[in-house]
């Protein structure tokens, strides 16, 4: 029986050799980022556009698990989708459309979704006074208006595009590597790789990437700290990028890609080392004051990142080894719910603040609401054409439709 034509959107993996893991790993991380963001909502001390009058110091010490992480786990997962993409698709037409079904969904994103996030940011704040939603709207749109002068963005504009920053990231790396792709792919190029892939050991896979986030870290995280604005975010850069070029490169190279479910257990002890070592820290603890304590402090970060990375791959290979129907089915929906999570986060924990539930309440009441809501208005814009692409659904088949198609294993 062949296998059912799923649909494309730019986050998803478009191979006949499907990774059922790659589709289980991307529903996953998107999930972390709705409890990430929420819990933004209450931890004492870490910046966010609202936050709620329920905070908790501890929290930060769960927040500090996937802060390093999630979203170079996202690039990671990204890079392994477009590995497996373009084979099938090096052409421009084929990437032009994926390349749109990014920057649209990021301009609706900026032009209506985040103005909710944005006005609510500047009321609490006290930014912006005396003006009701409708009328902040215009304001925000109107890139001369003067609520807006002390506040800008990009150059002379107001624009944010806020928790949508992934979005021009992808597109910019997306573009960089489908350009150099033919190089990539030429005959000369093809057998360097081959030679070196039949080389390279899980040993290297797991400390290799943690030398190069060092390397990036040591040279441009004190002089460009993390911006989200595109231009001047030279750290970030670093991160994401190496994130996005590992997955790129090791999904196409399946004896390693395979093999790292093997150490499994290994890295789960490690990670949990290195982790416990950022909450020592964290808390005001030293190796030192010298250079050598100043680099092992560097290396250990840049372990934790990369060993958590690495670990959640590995349960995924281990857990994930069947494309199921209810995966296959929030797959197609999960750029839709990214695109309108951090919103609705903040607009139901700032409805909720009146009714006073308390630090246990409001947070379960807020990511209920968050889910359903996501959910919802996923089912309710798929069916309409012109609606659908603003939110990155392309296609997006019913519910229905999943559940009844067969289950599909790991192609080997």
């Amino acid at each position: 029986m062949p296998q059912e034509k799923l649909p494309e959107d730019p986050l998803s993996i478009n191979t006949k050799t499907r990774l059922p893991e790659l589709d289980g790993l991307r529903v996953t991380v998107f999930g972390l980022l709705i409890l990430y963001h929420t819990g933004m909502l209450y931890v004492a001390d870490w910046g966010f556009h609202y936050k709620s009058q329920y905070q908790s110091e501890a929290l930060a010490n769960l927040m500090l698990w996937s802060n390093q992480w999630r979203m170079s786990l996202l690039f990671l997962i990204s890079g392994a989708a477009l590995a497996l993409f373009l084979p099938q698709h090096a052409n421009w037409k084929s990437l032009g459309k994926r390349l749109s079904q990014l920057l649209l969904p990021l301009l609706f994103g900026m032009l209506v979704v985040v103005v909710p996030q944005v006005y609510i940011e500047a009321k609490s704040k006290h930014i912006i006074e005396g003006l009701d939603y409708w009328q902040f709207w215009y304001a925000y749109l109107d890139q001369k208006s003067a609520e807006f002068e002390g506040h800008k963005t990009i150059g002379t504009m107001h624009f944010t595009w806020n928790h949508l920053w992934y979005l021009p990231y992808l597109f910019v790396y997306t573009l960089t590597v489908a350009t150099v792709y033919p190089l990539l792919h030429s005959r000369l190029m093809q057998s360097v790789w081959r030679w070196f892939s039949a080389r390279l050991l899980l040993t290297h896979l797991v400390f290799l990437p943690i030398a190069g986030f060092y390397i990036n870290g040591s040279l441009l995280y004190a002089e460009h700290p993390v911006t989200h604005n595109l231009i001047d975010d030279w750290f970030n850069h670093g991160r994401s990028f190496l994130s996005f070029a590992l997955g790129f490169a090791v999904v196409q190279i399946p004896h390693l890609w395979r093999s790292v479910k093997n150490i499994r257990w290994h890295l789960l002890i490690a990670g949990s080392i290195s982790y416990s070592y950022t909450l020592f820290e964290f808390h005001g603890g030293t190796l030192g004051d010298g250079v050598i304590a100043q680099s092992m402090n560097g290396i250990l970060w840049s372990a934790n990142s990369w060993l958590w990375m690495l670990c959640v791959i590995a349960w995924g290979q281990h857990w994930l080894t069947r494309s199921n129907p209810f995966i296959r089915y929030l797959n197609s929906g999960v750029f839709c719910f990214y695109i309108l999570h951090q919103t609705l986060i903040i607009v139901f924990a700032y409805w909720l603040t009146p009714f006073n539930l308390g630090g246990f309440l409001e947070p379960f009441v807020v990511i209920l609401l968050v889910v359903l809501s996501c959910w919802g208005l996923f089912e309710l814009i798929t069916p309409i054409p012109g609606l659908r692409v603003l939110f990155g659904i392309n296609g997006g088949p019913h519910i229905k439709q999943h559940l009844q198609a067969p289950l599909t294993t790991r192609a080997q």
